[in-house]
């Protein structure tokens, strides 16, 4: 082969090797990029989670924060406790409680206060627990439930206020929820237990993990209906916490709200049976100027004493106020008409009819 020939072989070999280098080169580049990629969007994808989480931890009641419960309702999924500020008042003398609290939710703040962390029993507030977790829980309202003779007699030995159901008696779940929170039935609150977990025992299970979900400071239940309990138990504070997330669900507040309701007619009430609220029983809720009370719940057992609370609208905001250990039922109502008059309204103390 002459000279001239080799050189050009050559040359034709050094640039194929030159190409095959280059394209090795471009790969492995292909790859490092595509590597970084990957790595990036891993990472996004972490703090993207990790912001969501942050911000989901440090979200307050409102219908943005919501999240979907198993019956579509939504819920809010973290409460922040109101703070009290320079604007914060002690209740006066003349408020007839052991421990009471009145916030504003709008401003997440304490209007007025009293012995508001101090454990106290709550008697039939704890019903508004109840309601949460049944709301949150259970399925549709026109679901059939059944009270039997298991649940009746031990409540009426104990005295227990009841709804009125029979024995062995059926009705929609919706029925239950009204007999529970406007009659304060106990056999009703049982009957709604039993047919969302199978057991009381199970649903106070879900009513105590609500409670550390909220992030409540002072509260453990041991039953579903408030009967007196040692270990049943939970502080004003935490009630008006437990009964601004209620607000969150419009389930709950349906039944919160609600004057009267009567049952669809069986075979053991042709007529049904009427529940009246045993808040709105004893008040309408506008007897005091720009005040609207709009629902609320009551509760009584001797070592409770007398127990409400309520939330209204007032100028523009919704209060809630809870006051516990009250030595008469009216006394109660007086008090919470008086307390959103004098600490949110700026006006005078309720004055009962003569």
């Amino acid at each position: 082969m002459n000279k001239g020939r080799k050189q050009a072989v050559l040359k034709r070999c050094l640039l194929f090797g030159a190409a095959v280098f280059l394209l090795v080169l471009i790969a492995f580049g292909l790859v490092l990029v595509r590597s970084s990629s990957v790595k990036n969007d891993g990472e996004s994808a972490e703090m993207t989670a990790i912001t969501l989480a942050a911000s989901e931890t440090h979200t307050k009641i409102s219908p943005e924060s919501e999240k979907e419960t198993q019956t579509g309702e939504s819920a809010a999924s973290f409460v922040v406790y109101p703070e009290k500020t320079k604007k914060s008042s002690e209740f006066s003398e003349d408020y007839d409680a052991k421990s009471a609290v009145l916030i504003c939710c709008d401003d997440n703040e304490i209007v007025a206060y009293r012995s508001e962390n101090e454990r106290i029993f709550p008697a039939s507030l704890a019903k508004v627990m109840t309601l949460i977790v049944a709301a949150e829980n259970a399925g549709d309202l026109s679901e059939t439930v059944t009270v039997t003779d298991d649940m009746v007699y031990p409540l009426n030995e104990l005295e227990a206020s009841m709804a009125g159901f029979m024995p062995g008696e059926t009705f929609a779940l919706e029925d239950a929820l009204y007999g529970m929170i406007l009659q304060s039935g106990a056999d009703a609150a049982l009957a709604v237990a039993v047919h969302t977990a199978g057991s009381e025992e199970k649903f106070v299970e879900l009513m105590n993990r609500k409670a550390d979900e909220l992030g409540l400071k002072n509260t453990h239940f041991t039953n579903v209906v408030g009967l007196h309990h040692e270990e049943n138990y939970s502080t004003a504070a935490d009630m008006a916490v437990i009964l601004e997330y209620a607000l969150s669900n419009s389930r709950c507040r349906q039944f919160l709200e609600r004057y009267e309701y009567t049952t669809a007619p069986n075979e053991q009430h042709p007529e049904g049976l009427t529940f009246t609220s045993t808040l709105f029983s004893r008040m309408y809720g506008d007897e005091m100027p720009g005040i609207k009370i709009l629902g609320g719940k009551t509760g009584y057992t001797d070592e409770a004493g007398n127990c409400i609370e309520t939330y209204a609208e007032i100028n523009g905001k919704t209060y809630i106020l809870v006051i516990c250990g009250g030595k008469t039922n009216w006394n109660n109502i007086y008090d919470t008409l008086s307390a959103y008059s004098v600490y949110c309204a700026g006006g005078k103390r309720y004055e009962p009819p003569a």
